[in-house]
């Protein structure tokens, strides 16, 4: 997820993921217990959820840094903004906690702990996400494009190089040859 991402692509994401844990849950249970494609959407469900609160966990981490270190602790973002972020991640919040216990009672295997040295990776590549564009906009308008452009140029690479973190249950692009 990306810093700035629009908070409406946000509460869609959430939207769906709920829909989908709705449609899941909507049959009576001795139907859907039955049906074998029944456990593997409630895991699927499960981990989305899950990834979600844990990238919007990252980037209010990340955002927190930032504010500490470059904004004396004041506030990014305008009070409104927050408080619809903050609502965002109550909701995706709720929404895991219904498709772990779903998973749970539909006896779906247990999902895997929670990494959280992964969690802070990826509070600190957000964080970068957030300097980085900044720190290059900011030497561009006080006339140093060059030093600018060599900012701008490393953070492009390091995104570039990075991979993105395989979602676990999914075959990887080089299983599949």
């Amino acid at each position: 997820m990306a810093p700035a991402e629009p908070s409406g692509r946000k509460a869609l994401i959430s939207a769906l993921v709920a829909s989908q844990l709705a449609m899941l849950l909507g049959e009576e249970r001795r139907q859907r217990v039955a049906d074998d494609s029944h456990p593997r959407g409630l895991e699927l469900c499960r981990r989305l959820t899950i990834l979600r609160v844990n990238e919007l966990v990252a980037s209010q981490e990340a955002r927190s840094s930032v504010e500490a270190r470059y904004l004396e602790g004041h506030a990014a973002l305008f009070p409104d903004i927050a408080a619809v972020f903050e609502e965002q991640l109550h909701q995706s919040q709720e929404i895991a906690v219904m498709a772990w216990r779903a998973a749970e009672l539909d006896g779906v295997e247990p999902a895997e702990p929670e990494d959280p040295v992964a969690l802070k990776a990826q509070a600190g590549e957000l964080v970068a996400d957030l300097v980085e564009p900044a720190k290059a906009e900011a030497l561009d308008k006080l006339g140093e494009g060059r030093q600018a452009l060599d900012i701008a140029a490393g953070w492009v690479r390091g995104k570039a190089v990075m991979t993105p973190a395989p979602v676990p249950g999914t075959p990887s692009p080089i299983d599949s040859r």
